[in-house]
């Protein structure tokens, strides 16, 4: 008899044990439809109907000794503020020295003639003029030429080479714009010089300046470490301390204290000669007296 509100009154054949199947999905009998287009994600085994993607290979990472690495990380980034930064800084200052000094004579705001102020000279030949190179080296130096912690010196130094010529590259470029326009009132000449020699002009000590500061950057990131043997595993969890580490022990056994023997012989003193008393089950002398054997009992049988 069975209860009318009794749940396992219906399990049927799927309440025998077995397990019951799935419900199709929209995708038909292989379940759920998967996604990018019919195709599943790569390394899972695909539906049915559904052509099968392997998975894709591990990208190999790439050599410190080349001269580019292409590739954007947080590193190379930052070793690119670095050394353009560095760059800017050391134009900076070299600029407000030399506006100091022509200050002494000529006001630093006075305009002469069709030329800029002082202050206007001082912002375009250290900020504006150069910016073309800036970017350009930061470009490189991010995403092709990184500054590696793991590259050695040499291969630094030719990616802050590589890095300078993208930024008078970057120079040149600008230059056919200012140089074509220019053209028009001065002749061609005007193209020359902005495409040609004030990039050149301007790149070469940009450059060196760059080795400099990518220098300072590849010693700020880290210098590769050497291998200097395993690393030392003491107080790692699974290690043991050495049996023969342990130091001997430096406090001495002193006298042998009588001990207490069984119930009703007293105290066993230990035995001068080594036989009788010294170890556990030893024989007596021959010349000893021997204990009884039953102390509390009658006399022995004769």
């Amino acid at each position: 008899m069975t209860n009318p509100g009794d749940p396992q009154q219906d399990r049927g054949y799927y309440g025998a044990g077995w397990q019951q199947p799935a419900p199709p999905g929209p995708g038909g009998a292989g379940g759920s439809v998967p996604p990018f287009g019919g195709q599943p994600p790569h390394g899972v085994q695909p539906a049915a109907g559904v052509p099968y993607a392997p998975p894709r290979p591990p990208r190999a990472p790439a050599d410190p000794r080349r001269a580019f690495a292409p590739g954007a990380s947080v590193n190379n980034t930052a070793g690119a503020l670095i050394a353009v930064v560095s760059l800017v800084l050391v134009e900076f200052v070299s600029g407000i020295v030399g506006l100091i000094g022509t200050s002494l004579v000529v006001s630093p705001f006075a305009h002469y003639g069709a030329g800029a102020s002082l202050v206007g000279s001082f912002i375009a030949s250290v900020f504006l003029a150069p910016f073309p190179f800036y970017a350009g080296a930061f470009l490189a130096l991010a995403f092709l030429t990184p500054i590696a912690r793991r590259s050695p010196l040499p291969t630094v130094l030719l990616r802050a080479v590589l890095a300078g010529a993208a930024g008078t590259i970057a120079l040149a470029l600008v230059g056919v714009f200012t140089g074509a326009f220019g053209a028009i009132t001065s002749g061609g000449s005007r193209l020359v010089i902005d495409v040609v020699t004030n990039p050149l002009r301007n790149g070469v000590p940009f450059t060196v300046m760059l080795l400099a500061s990518a220098t300072a950057a590849w010693l700020w990131l880290g210098r590769p470490r050497r291998n200097r043997g395993p690393a030392p595993t003491s107080g790692l969890p699974g290690t043991v301390r050495p049996a023969d580490a342990v130091p001997p022990a430096t406090v001495q056994p002193g006298p042998q204290q009588p001990q207490q023997g069984p119930y009703g012989q007293g105290l066993v003193r230990p035995d001068p000669h080594g036989q009788y008393g010294g170890q556990y089950g030893a024989q007596p002398r021959p010349d000893q007296q021997q204990p009884p054997a039953a102390p509390w009992g009658g006399p022995a049988p004769r």
